[in-house]
């Protein structure tokens, strides 16, 4: 049986996206008789336990004496909480007989790399959305339009949307998603801006649609892991038509159930797409700026700032409402949600490769 280890981590500064890709394709992983564990630094936001309810084993590794801040949503080697060559020695012991190793975090790149290659010799899958330089034996980007050629790199590069690592519940659920007929007179909504929302751009959207007098059923699904978790929870009690829900193990069907979302973009974008439902994207962070980009040139969303919620929320809505049809039908021509499988086929074929060669 091949082992495989994920070197992931969530914090309240990262997030939980990533974790949560890496889980979509662990599940891929060990429907091919892959056996996963995760190695993960305890912090705060971490989802080590969520990992483990997940029936997955988490490596906890040394967590730092003092947590860092990070200066800002572009300090990836904050978000680390110590050097590079620190997290690779720490990882290393737990690497004998180890097959793969899948890392996806901003902060590792290609001198991470090369210290757990020249330690181990494992393969390396590597998770990344921002062409940084690498040295993996796979590397994989799902961001909208980034093609191949843009990575430098002497290992196969996975690039574009169709390798989006998707839940198969999404690929299962889009017949019924290309079918959708949407209630705009008094519409779904369904606002998520991840697992965490550090500026509280949650709060900020139910204020301005409520401002506006919008006429609509909201769902808001926010983690309990949010700081702002009480407010917006306590908030959403006194509105009849909005539900707060902390926590769904069916986001395919929360979003097929909806008509517009309200949202960060990252790899929820590629869910959304797959479902064929618009939406407003609200950029958190430096790194979904080129996501945002591309999501608004294929008219597959509109965008807002977060410094602009309260100006131009309400005329972004009005035009998703306007142009939902065509922005629905833009969506599901992007993304089909086999992504995961395509990774996963990939790494069995390099394996092949291989053992053919040897």
């Amino acid at each position: 049986m091949k082992k495989v280890i994920f070197r992931v981590d969530a914090s309240v500064w990262i997030g939980s996206g990533h974790v949560m890709r890496c889980l979509v394709l662990a599940d891929e992983l060990t429907k091919h008789s892959y056996q996963v564990a995760f190695a993960c630094l305890p912090q705060e936001g971490d989802l080590c336990h969520f990992i483990q309810e997940r029936g997955y084993s988490v490596i906890k590794l040394t967590p730092p004496e003092c947590q860092i801040t990070p200066k800002n949503s572009s300090d990836y080697l904050g978000w680390l909480q110590r050097s590079v060559k620190e997290d690779a020695d720490d990882l290393l012991p737990y690497l004998d007989g180890v097959d793969w190793v899948i890392s996806d975090h901003y902060a590792l790149d290609q001198d991470w790399q090369m210290q757990i290659k020249q330690g181990t010799g494992v393969r390396i899958l590597a998770i990344d959305d921002l062409v940084r330089k690498h040295c993996a034996d796979i590397v994989v980007d799902q961001t909208l339009s980034r093609k191949a050629i843009e990575y430098k790199t002497a290992g196969k590069v996975l690039a574009g949307v169709d390798y989006a690592l998707l839940s198969s519940k999404f690929s299962e659920f889009r017949s019924f998603a290309e079918n959708r007929q949407p209630n705009l007179d008094t519409p779904k909504i369904l606002i998520s801006m991840g697992g965490v929302d550090l500026p509280n751009a949650t709060f900020q959207v139910l204020e301005s649609l409520e401002r506006e007098n919008v006429c609509a059923q909201i769902t808001v699904l926010m983690s309990s892991r949010s700081p702002h978790y009480d407010q917006v929870s306590d908030w959403c009690k006194t509105k009849d038509n909005i539900k707060h829900i902390d926590f769904t193990n069916d986001m395919a069907q929360m979003m097929l159930d909806h008509d517009i979302a309200i949202g960060a973009p990252g790899s929820t974008s590629w869910e959304r797409a797959c479902l064929g439902l618009p939406s407003i994207v609200v950029p958190l962070a430096d790194n979904q700026k080129e996501i945002c980009h591309q999501l608004v040139t294929e008219n597959l969303s509109r965008k807002v700032e977060l410094s602009s919620i309260g100006s131009e929320l309400f005329h972004a809505y009005i035009e998703v409402c306007s142009d939902w049809h065509q922005m629905h039908l833009n969506n599901l021509k992007v993304c089909d949600g086999l992504g995961t499988r395509r990774v996963v086929s990939e790494i069995i074929e390099l394996e092949n490769e291989n053992n053919n060669f040897m």
